[in-house]
Order: structure tokens, then C-alpha cells, then sequence
């Protein structure tokens, strides 16, 4: 027996609206015409939709496009001050809080230099800067879609607990300690997907299309811990155990050096960005002013920590035949060696490749922080219609 499932005049008509509003937001700006031919649509139901977006304060129609010879065609840009989603980053030593619009883009920033602590004043603290960068820039409570918070750890299985994380040196610490005084929605998000996340939208923004499937990508985050991230199709892949990305503890060196985990020989007690800053005792900034300088230890260092990298990338390359991403800290600092990188994968590898399947993250540090708020903006994106 054949079954057919019927699709209602009111489900196109939401299907077409959110496409129309999703090929608006992909664009810088765009007119009636080239979205009616994008997307196939009659200029009449285009009309419709443009005014049900206007009405709703989601887009404005602002200037006019220079003349081909005929009337000038409408400028439709997205209302980027329709809406908005706060980013809350836990470090050690800092908390981080930014506001970013409807676009994605950073409107205020407010930080506070505070070493992290569980007990319900630290709570606290989170909140009232929250409530600072919201109540400076005047957002409604109507206007505003959630709170995202990013914390360095491993998490349960639906993030309500950091089971272990070695940066805030804490086990099975309850996220509620966080996120009772947090008065809005909120999303609770391991730094190294929320940043991964933040590259692969900001990556595909202003793309001037509509696309209903987005490629599969995979992200080595290496700061001073080492994490990941698969996202295929604005989704960041969990696995059985929510530990899907933690490629930092993949065993590099049997026995080797102590990690930060407990275990030895783990990848991140290698590659992580605090094997300079500690290890060698000298910031980034000066190690790499010392390898451009051709200093001896310096560029001896450096040439066995590209070895190391480009081992664990080569490793996850073979498993998972994906492209792979570098972000974090360290990618601001391999802009230079990216030939020189390409040059190892391709050495290492069992089979045909020229290491172009690895690239470094053009995602600011900014903006990748803004990786768990993004999650709101998508969600409310794709709820339109």
C-alpha cells in the first residue's frame, strides 16, 4: 500500500516565507526580482511575504539599487536590531559577555577579571553582567532570544553537568550553579563546539542563497586545551556519550607526557597553546617572534610542535575523511605555515592527497566566542515562516 503524506496550503505558505526571509538574511541586500528568481516564486507571493516580514519588523526596505535602465529595484535588507542573543564565556580567570544582533554581529561587550568559583556568588556575578550588556543597549526582554554560556569541560549528556574540566579545575559541577539566576532562556555549550559552531555559520553567512543541506565539517580547536567539534547542517554531532570532539585526548605518544586529564601522552599535552606559554616560559607572541627570527631552540621547538599537529590532524583526516578546520588560539599563529603544514599532511598520508583538506579558521576569536548565542539566532531563524 502506497501512503502519501498531503501538504497543506497553510505548510507551503510558511515553507516559502522562511525561504523568501532565509535568502533575505543570506544577502546583503537583495530585491523582489533576483529573490523571484532564486527561488522560483511568483513576484505576487513575494509581495505577500515581503510585507507579512515587513509587518513584523524583520526587514526593512531601505534605498534602491542603481538603475539597468528601468524603474530602480527596492532594496530588502534583514532588520538586524529585530532581535537579539547575549554571549556569556567562562574562563578560569575572566567572564566574558557580548551582545550580538539579528546578523550576528558584536553590538557591546562587557568582561569581568574574576578567577572562577562554584559556590552562588560566582552565580551571581554571571547574571549581573548579563543584565549589564542588555540593560546598556536597551533590548526588551520580547526582543531579546536567549543567553548562550560556553564553558571549557566534557558535559553530560544534556550539558546540566561538567563532569570534568581540568581549565576550571572542577568534577560533576552542576551548571545550575550558573544558570538559576539566569533569567532568560539559555543554552549551556562546551567551548570548543560553541566556537566550532561559530565558524561554520559565520562561514556560510551572506552566501547570497538558500540552501536546505550544508557540507559536513570537522574542527581541531587548540588553545590552552585542545577540543572539537563535527557540525554537519548547523548541527554539532554529540555521539552516544556527548563526548563526540574531545580530540585533545587521543593518545599521541603511549606513556608520554602528563595531560591535563590524567592520562599521558594525550594529543592536547603536545599541540595545546600552553606548552609554550608554560612549558617554555615565554608568551605566543614572543615565541613566534623568536622562530621568525630563526632562533635556534625556538624554530627546533616550533618544527616538533608542527610534527605533533600535523600527526593528530593526519590521524583524524584518516578516520574521518573530512575537512578539517583549525581554530582556537594557535590558528591566529600558523598563518604563515599554512604551506608548510599541507606539506607534512601530505607526507604522512597513506594515499593521494596535497593537504588541502586542512584550512585555518577565518573566524575571529570574538566572534568564535559567540559560538553558543549563534544557536539561538538559528534556531529562530529556521522558526520563521
Amino acid at each position: 500500500m502506497i501512503s502519501t503524506t498531503r501538504i497543506t496550503t497553510s505548510e507551503v505558505r510558511k515553507y516559502n516565507k522562511n525561504r523568501i526571509f532565509r535568502l533575505i538574511y543570506n544577502s546583503n541586500s537583495i530585491s523582489r526580482q533576483e529573490i523571484a528568481d532564486k527561488l522560483g516564486l511568483s513576484l505576487p507571493t513575494i509581495n505577500q511575504n515581503i510585507k507579512l516580514l515587513k509587518e513584523e519588523g524583520l526587514i526593512l526596505l531601505e534605498g534602491n539599487f542603481d538603475s539597468t535602465g528601468g524603474r530602480k529595484a527596492q532594496m530588502i535588507t534583514v532588520n538586524a536590531a529585530a532581535r537579539y542573543a547575549v554571549s556569556v564565556n567562562i574562563c578560569p580567570l575572566e567572564i566574558r559577555t557580548s551582545l550580538i544582533d539579528l546578523n550576528g554581529e558584536i553590538k557591546d561587550e562587557i568582561s569581568l577579571k574574576t578567577e572562577f568559583a562554584t559556590n552562588s556568588e560566582y552565580g551571581v556575578k554571571v547574571s549581573e553582567l548579563v543584565e549589564n550588556v542588555i540593560k546598556a543597549n536597551h533590548i526588551s526582554k520580547d526582543n531579546l532570544l536567549g543567553v548562550g554560556i560556553t564553558m571549557p569541560g566534557i558535559f553530560n549528556e544534556d550539558n546540566s553537568m561538567i563532569i570534568f574540566s581540568p581549565p576550571l579545575k572542577v568534577k560533576n559541577y552542576k551548571t545550575e550553579n550558573i544558570t538559576k539566576h539566569i533569567q532568560y532562556d539559555y543554552i549551556v555549550q562546551n567551548d570548543a563546539r560553541a566556537n566550532a559552531f561559530a565558524d561554520y555559520w559565520y562561514s556560510h553567512k551572506n552566501e547570497n542563497t538558500v540552501r536546505e543541506e550544508l557540507e559536513e565539517k570537522l574542527y581541531l580547536m587548540v588553545s590552552d586545551g585542545v577540543g572539537g567539534a563535527c557540525v554537519s547542517n548547523n548541527t554539532i554531532m554529540k555521539g552516544e556519550h556527548n563526548r563526540y570532539g574531545e580530540f585533545g585526548h587521543m593518545t599521541l605518544y603511549p606513556g608520554g607526557k602528563k595531560c591535563m586529564c590524567g592520562r599521558n601522552g594525550c594529543l592536547e599535552g603536545y599541540v595545546s597553546t600552553k606548552n609554550i606559554s608554560t612549558d617554555i616560559g615565554m608568551t605566543l607572541d614572543e615565541f613566534f617572534e623568536k622562530v621568525e627570527k630563526k632562533d635556534e631552540k625556538c624554530t627546533r621547538l616550533f618544527d616538533e610542535y608542527l610534527d605533533n599537529l600535523t600527526t593528530g590532524i593526519n590521524n583524524l583526516y584518516v578516520i574521518f575523511d573530512r575537512d578539517i578546520i583549525i581554530g582556537g588560539v594557535m590558528s591566529r599563529y600558523l598563518t604563515g605555515y599554512v604551506d608548510d603544514i599541507k606539506a607534512r599532511l601530505a607526507s604522512k598520508f597513506s594515499f593521494d592527497t596535497d593537504g588541502s583538506y586542512f584550512s585555518l579558521s577565518q573566524c575571529t576569536s570574538k566572534r568564535a566566542d559567540t559560538g553558543a548565542a549563534i544557536m539561538f539566532l538559528t534556531n529562530y531563524i529556521n522558526s520563521i515562516g
